[in-house]
């Protein structure tokens, strides 16, 4: 297998197409609200980037450091910042972002939590139910996103090789240290759409991609891995659905977030390491799905603004 085919597995693309199409009708349900639980289609997303984009820094790690920041940004940019003005600047032009020097400078998620502190909106999860799919506030997990590729890299390879298990490790406590307290002090903000806080997923799926490196987990049994945290995830999603109402769960994420993030970073990592014939595998890799999944990023910027657009052109 070369480096390149090593770094791909058409059953994570699958799964992207999975999840896209989850997020999808989450997002048009009459009352998404009420499918609040579905919202984790997305840390799904996070752990995945934290994961692959291990792969990937790992597999530049022979090249001199400046070489490998540029060919990693370059790389990353190209493949999401001009896809993304594309579709933002129309919508600005039409004056459909409320906000605009926000989205583009990959900060919307900031904006969201500061407007959830502002004590003049005291309706302001009404507002947000109406608004988020007219106002492209899903962008907020592309800023995490770009936010983490921004950091991340300099984490990894500022870090000495024989101490990035070590800082995997702070960086799960430190985001789960932000988290509690902003459930201790700011219960009813937005935190849940802040890099710290989300931090924990990507980098859960990071500690599993430098474990998979070093081939630390050739203990685990990929197959009952893989379903044993299914099993893990979907019995942490019902007890929360018994004690809580899901509501914005994505944003007010509570502590049940650590027992999902760590179970994703298992299931992750099962996924990857599946064999071809094993039958997650073999449905995964269906072709419309692995080609949905890989185009999955451009589907989820466009999923909820291309009708606004047209609406907004008065072509109807």
């Amino acid at each position: 297998m070369s480096a390149a085919e090593n770094l791909r597995r058409p059953q994570i693309d699958g799964l992207r197409c999975i999840l896209f199409i989850v997020v999808f009708c989450v997002h048009y349900a009459p009352d998404p609200m009420r499918l609040g639980h579905f919202g984790y289609a997305l840390p799904v997303f996070f752990v995945m980037s934290g994961f692959v984009i291990t792969q990937v820094l790992l597999s530049a790690d022979h090249l001199p450091l400046g070489e490998r920041l540029r060919v990693f940004y370059i790389r990353r940019f190209l493949r999401i910042v001009p896809v993304y003005f594309l579709v933002l600047f129309p919508m600005i032009a039409l004056g459909l972002i409320a906000y605009p020097a926000w989205y583009v400078s990959y900060l919307v998620n900031i904006k969201l939590f500061l407007l959830s502190l502002d004590p003049s909106f005291t309706q302001f999860n009404a507002w947000f139910a109406h608004a988020w799919r007219h106002e492209s506030w899903h962008f907020w997990s592309l800023s995490v996103e770009e936010q983490f590729y921004i950091v991340f890299p300099l984490a990894l390879y500022l870090a000495p090789a024989r101490h990035r298990v070590a800082m995997m490790i702070c960086l799960v406590v430190a985001s789960i240290a932000v988290h509690v307290f902003f459930i201790r002090y700011l219960p009813n903000s937005f935190y849940g759409a802040l890099l710290p806080v989300c931090m924990e997923y990507f980098a859960w799926g990071a500690a599993f991609s430098l474990l998979e490196a070093r081939k630390r987990l050739g203990a685990l049994n990929a197959s009952w891995t893989f379903a044993l945290s299914w099993a893990a995830i979907l019995l942490t999603i019902g007890v929360q659905s018994w004690r809580d109402n899901p509501g914005v769960l994505q944003f007010v994420t509570k502590l049940y977030q650590t027992p999902i993030a760590l179970a994703l970073g298992f299931m992750i990592w099962a996924l990857w390491s599946l064999p071809r014939e094993h039958p997650v595998t073999r449905f995964l890799s269906f072709r419309p799905f692995v080609y949905l999944g890989e185009i999955s990023y451009t589907c989820y910027l466009v999923h909820l603004v291309a009708l606004d657009i047209f609406l907004a052109t008065g072509l109807q």
